[in-house]
């Protein structure tokens, strides 16, 4: 169906996808930002996972406009998939597109810049395109399968290549929600021990800081197909490098986690030698 080989093809999809995101984000997610009310604002698994009213609706406006753009490829939004509770080990091999329509909900809430919207092209239960829309800071990435990483700066219009260098400057972030608790102290002691840490709580976020070289490494306890479809491609396509951290695998959108997303796979492996319980 995508011959991404193609660059005109690359450009239309490309900019289909950009356009897409900048207007749910301008007519309805930055829209409600400023009067958002504690009516709108729900939790989902825990206390601390929110959704509101406006991921639900972004959701639907992007798969309502998918769906007239490419009418055959299923959609795995994470709103339907937890309203639904949609089994994802039935899918095939076959295309697929994961919306996360507001990654960094809690920051959404609290009016903090670092929220994102994303979109994953999956293809034999691996993504080969993502694109990230960024609307408090203007910027949006978009990754082809071998074919690199791309940033573009809305506020100079300009574009150009995400690579990831080679140099440590010893901060990190991500989380280790979703570890059994005991293991997830244990990590999370290591990890504070060895490493200054952020926590932004935006998996998109994060991709761009370790993308642009803000940070060395991410480290996710839970894994969705949503959070990190997007991150694993544009990593990789940057230089990085991104597995399962138990041990040692590609990702796919049923892989259970930890996941580890690092400079490269010496700094990977020396990651994971510092945050090993064995």
């Amino acid at each position: 169906m995508f011959d991404f080989k193609k660059e005109e093809n690359r450009k239309n999809v490309n900019d289909f996808f950009f356009f897409l995101l900048k207007k749910v984000n301008d007519d309805i997610i930055l829209k409600h930002l400023e009067n958002l009310n504690s009516e709108e604002i729900f939790t989902k698994s825990d206390k601390n996972d929110f959704v509101t009213v406006y991921d639900k609706k972004a959701e639907e406006y992007i798969i309502k406009e998918i769906n007239k753009k490419f009418t055959t490829i299923k959609i795995i939004g994470e709103e339907t998939s937890f309203q639904k509770n949609i089994d994802l080990s039935i899918m095939d091999d076959g295309y697929y597109i994961t919306i996360d329509p507001i990654d960094g909900t809690k920051n959404y809430i609290s009016k903090n810049q670092n929220f994102c919207s994303m979109i994953s092209l999956i293809l034999k239960k691996k993504p080969i395109a993502s694109f990230i829309y960024y609307p408090l800071i203007k910027k949006y990435i978009s990754a082809f399968e071998n074919f690199g990483s791309k940033i573009l700066d809305l506020n100079t219009n300009k574009i150009y290549k995400l690579k990831i260098n080679k140099e440590l400057i010893n901060f990190a972030t991500g989380g280790t929600k979703g570890i059994p608790e005991i293991t997830r102290k244990i990590i999370l002691e290591k990890f504070n021990s060895n490493f200054k840490r952020y926590f932004i709580g935006s998996a998109g976020v994060e991709t761009l800081m370790l993308a642009n070289n803000e940070v060395d490494f991410i480290f996710h306890g839970r894994v969705t197909a949503w959070d990190h479809s997007p991150m694993t491609l544009i990593i990789k396509e940057a230089g990085g490098e991104v597995l399962m951290f138990n041990n040692a695998s590609t990702f796919n959108i049923l892989s259970n986690g930890p996941i580890l997303a690092a400079k490269n796979i010496q700094h990977w492996k020396h990651v994971k030698s510092k945050l090993n319980i064995n």
